[in-house]
């Protein structure tokens, strides 16, 4: 088994080396990719896809494991197919946002990570009354972080980019929260329009001091969760499966907790967050009330 070093510039680069069991045993533990990645669109141009080819045949590479989000899976293992190279895709992004998987490599540890902050938060909220907590998530221009972490942390509000929300509304919440427990949690995503506003609202609304918490890329960097252990341990063990088979390409998706394999991703509508647990946290009317 070959790794190549940041993506498919490393691999037409030739940063190519043997992924022994000694060498990766060690990152089982750690957070992020020892192969590192990149964005670069390398497979745009023809001349890309020449060099691909013989870079394949010089180094006897016979099948590739593509590791990537929602842009990756959709148009790389399509081009990968045209050109005759076999090829399984695993979902790997905190976003959480691959259409036909339940769960992408990443998600659950950026979700830990966002809990120890919140751990933080409440004890600080304890010992100091009267504050709106705030905090701010990766996940791009999506809120699955968001309102994953909103609903196990027992968050008075999430805002996330796909829904809309009602500032007055979401005041109330927090001010509610202060008269029951003294301390409110608001959670949003990074994606969300106009989040300085928000804040500055929420301000003048409810008279409450708040304070504000924004993870950053620091949370793309916590350490792997037993969760996304073991669907790593799966996803590979499908995809290594996959490959034995006979199979010339394919994207190992999670389906009702198990994985499965999928043909593409072609023509799969683009996820949507559960707009029920949304109403819920934020105790919004049902739509079928």
């Amino acid at each position: 088994m070959l790794g190549a070093m940041g993506g498919f510039p490393g691999l037409l680069g030739e940063k190519i080396e043997p992924l022994t069991q000694n060498l990766l045993l060690p990152w089982a533990a750690m957070s992020g990719t020892y192969l590192q990645s990149s964005r670069e669109p390398v497979l745009a141009q023809p001349e890309g896809r020449t060099k691909l080819a013989d870079v394949l045949a010089r180094h006897q590479i016979d099948a590739l494991v593509v590791f990537g989000g929602n842009g990756t899976l959709r148009h790389i293992p399509p081009l990968l197919a045209e050109l005759g190279v076999v090829s399984i895709g695993i979902p790997t992004t905190i976003d959480n946002d691959v259409p036909g998987t339940e769960a992408t490599l990443g998600f659950f540890s950026a979700c830990d990570f966002a809990h120890r902050t919140i751990d933080g938060i409440r004890a600080t909220g304890h010992a100091l009354q009267g504050r709106i907590f705030t905090l701010e998530t990766l996940g791009g221009d999506t809120g699955y972080i968001a309102l994953a972490v909103a609903h196990s942390a027992g968050a008075d509000v999430v805002l996330i980019p796909e829904m809309p929300y009602e500032i007055a509304h979401a005041a109330a919440r927090l001010k509610s929260g202060i008269e029951q427990r003294g301390q409110a949690l608001l959670v949003y995503s990074e994606g969300l329009q106009d989040k300085q506003a928000m804040l500055d609202a929420l301000r003048g609304l409810t008279g409450i001091r708040i304070r504000d918490s924004r993870l950053g890329h620091a949370q793309r960097g916590s350490a792997p969760s037993h969760y996304d252990r073991w669907l790593a341990a799966e996803m590979a063990r499908h995809a290594l499966v996959a490959l034995h088979d006979g199979h010339s390409s394919g994207i190992v998706c999670v389906e009702q907790g198990q994985t499965i394999l999928r043909d593409s991703l072609a023509g799969m509508p683009p996820r949507q967050p559960d707009a029920r647990l949304y109403r819920w946290i934020n105790a919004l009317p049902r739509e079928d009330a």
